[in-house]
This record gives C-alpha cells, sequence and structure tokens, in this order.
C-alpha cells in the first residue's frame, strides 16, 4: 500500500514537532545560564562572607534598597542594612575597613561592575551604602526609559533579590509602564518585598518607565521593547531561521504541486467552525485574564491573542461574499493590525504573539489566491517563507552559530510546525469559497475551481 503524499507531509510535520519537543532535555546545558547575581550587593549573604573574609562577623538582621534610574541611564543605589551591634560598631569606627568590605561584597557576583562615587556609614546599628552604576538603562523607541539591568536579551545571568526590600524608581515624572513578574507598582516605582514573592526576578522580564502609565504609553513601552530587540540582532539569526524556512518553503511546494490531492471543506461550515470556535477562547481567555482565574498569566494571553486573530481572519469569509484574494489580503493584515494594536496596551507576550500568528493568518489569502491572482500567491508565498527570519529576532539569536542551530529546536522549527497546523485550515477555507471577479494581471483559474 503506497503512502498518499498529503498523508506524508502531515506525518513528517508531526515529527517535526516530536523532535523539538524531544530536544529540550538535550539542549537545555548547552544553553544553561550561570549562576545568578544579586541586584542589592550588600543585602544578603555576600556582604556576611566578605565581611568574614576582613574579620569581621556579623549577620544581615533586614536589608533595603532603592535604585534611582537617571535620564542619562545611569542608576545611583542607596542601601540600608541593619547589622548586629558588635559588627556595626566596628564598622562605624574603621571607614577603610568599612568600604573595603562593601567594595568586596560588589564584586560576589552583583548587577554593578563599577561603582562610582561609593560612600559608606553607619546610622543605629544600620550599615548605609551610596554609589552610582553606568549602564543601567537607555531610552528606546517614544522616549521610553528601558531597564538593562533586568532584560534577559542583554544579560545571561539570571538575578535575585537578597534584600527584603527593593525598589527601583524611574526618572523624575515618569510612571511604571513594565514590570516583571514578582514586582508590584508602588507609585512611580516597581518594589519587590521578601514576602510577597520568592525573592527572584523573572529572568526575561522587562522594566520599563514612560511620561505617563495609560493606554497609549503602554503600547508605546510594548513597542519599544520589542523594537529595541532588533539592535540586538546579529548574523546567528540566520541559523535560527534557516531550517524552518527551507520546512515551510517544502510544504508550499508541496502544496502547489499536489494540492489538488488535499480534500476540501465546506467554507460555510469551516469559516464558522474556525471564526467561533476562536471567538470562545478569545472570550474565555479574556475572562479568565479578568479573574485572576489562576491560569498562567503568560499562556493565557498568548492563546488570546493567536485566537482573537485567528478568528477575525476566518469572520472574513462570513462578513464578505467570496472575496477576492486582494480583499482577503487587506482583510487579513488588517486585522493583525488592530489585534496588534489591542495587545500591545496588555503586554509584551500578547503583542509578540500576534506577530508570529501573521504568517499562519497569510495562509488565508494564500488559499483564496490559489488559481485566481498568481501574483499575489507568489507574494504571500514569499513572506511565509521570509517570515522563520522575522520570528528568529522576537527568539532573539543566541551570538552563536551552533547554538542558534541547536535552539531553533525548540523556538522556530515548532513555530514553523505549529504555523502549518493551523494555517491549513484557513487556506483550504480560502481555496473553498470559489471564485469571486475576474482573474488579476498574470493569473489563471484552475479548471477545478469553479463559480456558484
Amino acid at each position: 500500500m503506497t503512502v498518499r503524499r498529503p498523508a506524508l507531509l502531515a506525518v513528517t510535520a508531526l515529527a517535526v514537532v516530536a523532535l523539538s519537543l524531544t530536544a529540550v532535555v538535550a539542549v537545555a546545558p548547552a544553553v544553561g545560564a550561570p549562576p545568578p547575581e544579586e541586584l542589592c550587593g550588600v543585602c544578603g549573604d555576600g556582604f556576611e562572607d566578605a565581611a568574614a573574609e576582613a574579620g569581621v562577623l556579623l549577620t544581615v538582621e533586614r536589608g533595603t534598597a532603592t535604585i534611582a534610574v537617571r535620564d542619562d541611564g545611569s542608576g545611583h543605589w542607596t542601601a540600608r542594612v541593619r547589622v548586629s551591634e558588635s559588627a556595626a560598631d566596628r564598622l562605624a569606627a574603621n571607614e577603610s575597613l568599612r568600604e573595603r568590605v562593601v567594595r568586596e561584597s560588589l564584586d560576589r557576583r552583583t548587577v554593578v561592575d563599577d561603582p562610582r562615587n561609593l560612600r559608606t556609614s553607619v546610622e543605629d546599628r544600620t550599615l548605609v551604602v551610596d554609589f552610582d552604576a553606568a549602564g543601567v538603562a537607555h531610552r528606546g523607541v517614544g522616549g521610553v526609559v528601558l531597564v538593562d539591568m533586568l532584560d534577559s536579551r542583554t544579560r545571561r545571568a539570571a538575578l535575585r533579590v537578597d534584600a527584603d526590600e527593593l525598589r527601583i524608581r524611574g526618572p523624575n515624572g515618569t510612571a511604571v509602564t513594565r514590570a516583571p513578574t514578582g514586582a508590584t507598582v508602588d507609585g512611580a516605582a516597581a518594589v519587590w518585598r521578601s514576602d510577597e514573592s520568592s525573592g527572584g526576578v523573572n529572568w526575561g522580564g522587562h522594566l520599563a518607565f514612560a511620561p505617563s502609565d495609560g493606554p497609549l504609553a503602554q503600547s508605546a513601552t510594548t513597542v519599544a521593547i520589542v523594537g529595541d530587540g532588533l539592535a540586538l540582532t546579529d548574523s546567528t539569526v540566520v541559523f535560527l531561521g534557516i531550517v524552518p524556512a527551507f520546512f515551510l518553503g517544502g510544504v508550499l511546494l508541496a502544496l502547489r504541486q499536489w494540492g489538488d490531492e488535499v480534500p476540501g471543506v465546506d467554507p460555510a461550515l469551516a469559516a464558522k467552525g474556525i471564526a467561533g470556535g476562536g471567538a470562545v477562547v478569545a472570550l474565555g481567555g479574556s475572562l479568565s485574564l479578568a479573574l485572576s482565574a489562576g491560569f498562567d498569566t503568560a499562556v493565557t494571553e498568548t492563546v488570546v491573542a493567536f485566537s482573537a486573530l485567528y478568528a477575525l481572519v476566518a469572520a472574513c469569509a462570513l462578513a464578505l461574499d467570496r472575496p477576492a484574494p486582494r480583499v482577503a489580503l487587506g482583510w487579513t493584515l488588517a486585522a493583525a493590525a488592530l489585534v496588534a494594536a489591542l495587545t500591545s496596551v496588555r503586554s509584551v507576550v500578547a503583542f509578540q504573539t500576534v506577530l508570529l500568528s501573521i504568517p499562519a493568518a497569510l495562509w488565508f489569502p494564500l488559499g483564496r489566491a490559489r488559481g485566481l491572482d498568481r501574483a499575489l500567491g507568489r507574494f504571500v508565498a514569499v513572506a511565509v517563507v521570509v517570515a522563520p527570519f522575522g520570528a528568529a529576532i522576537l527568539y532573539y539569536p543566541t551570538g552563536s552559530a551552533l547554538l542558534a542551530l541547536l535552539g531553533s529546536l525548540i523556538t522556530t522549527i515548532p513555530w514553523a510546525a505549529a504555523t502549518v497546523l493551523f494555517g491549513l485550515p484557513l487556506y483550504l477555507l480560502g481555496r473553498g469559497l470559489g471564485e469571486s471577479g475576474e482573474p488579476a494581471d498574470g493569473a489563471e483559474r484552475t479548471s477545478r475551481v469553479s463559480a456558484d
């Protein structure tokens, strides 16, 4: 018995997904991160160890720190560390010892590489440390201040907070518009408290400040964070995108060669199923987010963003009577722009999901163009094939060609497989709508497509 080519294609896609999932264990050790770095620097065990090596036995009873981000991108640390009375007396009496212990503490896997203008003092059993550090933040698109030291795209090590309370403030006149998981917003500052979180900062989170905290500022912050990733792109983006590009190209060539063997669908039923199902999932997820139902927020935002776009694209077949291919493309792009604008207010994750979902949505106009508009079909096909390199930018290349290739097994290759999995129903929907109007210049109608 011979295997039909569409079935073979489906099996191949499933095999790619399975291979990608099993590769997680193999790749994880290769991309492992170094030990985490501490944000306060003098609020925990590192300070106790540095003091012990200098002959001062002490225990940190309580530590708090405030980091003030300035307009020029530098930061000012103010740490207050309460220690035992005998240790406080000794540090108060010896300024050089006090400064040496503090500097050695800051050298022990902290985010501070070069503390400047260091000043130390002891006030009522509390060590007070002030210093400046450069390169803490920079201004992105729209004047949004992005805090670099919390951005996993610019660092490999995770972060931790040993302080009982850590507060990061933006420049004067700004508000918090994005904060990492585990932080709470208190006025114009992002705050971590030991009794409210596990003591760690989510690796991969973002902290940003804008002139206001309204919807437009939230949207501008999301765009600034995503756009900032463009500056971090290097040549490894090619290695992260090349395998899925060939995969998508092969699938499209197979559809062009053997597309007639893929069974058709009832367009009315398919449109109602995709649009209705997507709408139900998007509304259910939105309700879950609004009620804080306990589901993982990032996963829920991803599902809602994709489902909303998926439903809107399919709704074109319900709203318009056999739309022309170029109308279908315009509808798809308009739907993507609308959902992107709405999700940019919510989060970076939701906005990126929309961007990563556009290649799957383009399969609707691709199917609509089959037999009706050859030029448009080629244009959309090329856009789908080159999309993995755009996706690679959002997945942030590693700086190593080998790691990029390995990393594609758990990033861009599964994404490409999902693009085919969800794009094919839209393709069949577009193809099944039949003809509408005259074919565009250079287009050819296929004999199997007929008007109602």
